[in-house]
């Protein structure tokens, strides 16, 4: 597995996310996205709020309020379409999606603190890895 993507692929492959017939599938796009393909958006998404949550908080403590409302406003973006992706694919009501997607939020922040916090956010950090796969993951699924 590539540098950095265990923090979106082991969190995400390591819950019970295996894709149903009605979920949107990621089918991956680039080099930094082929460990996540096949996953439901949903699970990737909710990973993705993640990642972007510890950052939040890592640049918070870093005296970076402008980094930290930025990242915190992309977790949240994340942690929306998650929601929404998971009630159209399950059939499942906003608070039963957000019970069910919040155990891969707080994972994913709390392995994305910890390598933040080890290494930094530098361009080879494990987090900037993490941070372009959650980037590109979400142009596709724009796109779509």
């Amino acid at each position: 597995m590539k540098r950095g993507l265990f923090l979106i692929a082991a969190v995400t492959l390591g819950m019970a996310t295996s894709a149903t017939a009605g979920d949107r599938i990621y089918r991956g796009g680039t080099m930094l996205t082929e460990d996540i393909a096949g996953q439901p958006y949903w699970a990737v998404q909710a990973q993705c709020a993640g990642v972007y949550g510890a950052a939040s908080s890592y640049l918070a403590d870093k005296g970076d309020a402008d980094g930290a409302a930025t990242a915190k406003a992309m977790g949240v973006a994340f942690f929306r379409d998650a929601v929404e992706r998971v009630m159209k694919d399950r059939g499942v009501a906003r608070p039963a999606a957000i019970e069910a997607l919040s155990p891969t939020v707080i994972s994913g922040r709390a392995k994305t603190l910890e390598a933040l916090q080890a290494e930094g956010d530098g361009p080879n950090s494990k987090w900037n890895y993490a941070r372009s796969a959650c980037l590109d993951m979400r142009e596709t699924y724009r796109a779509n």
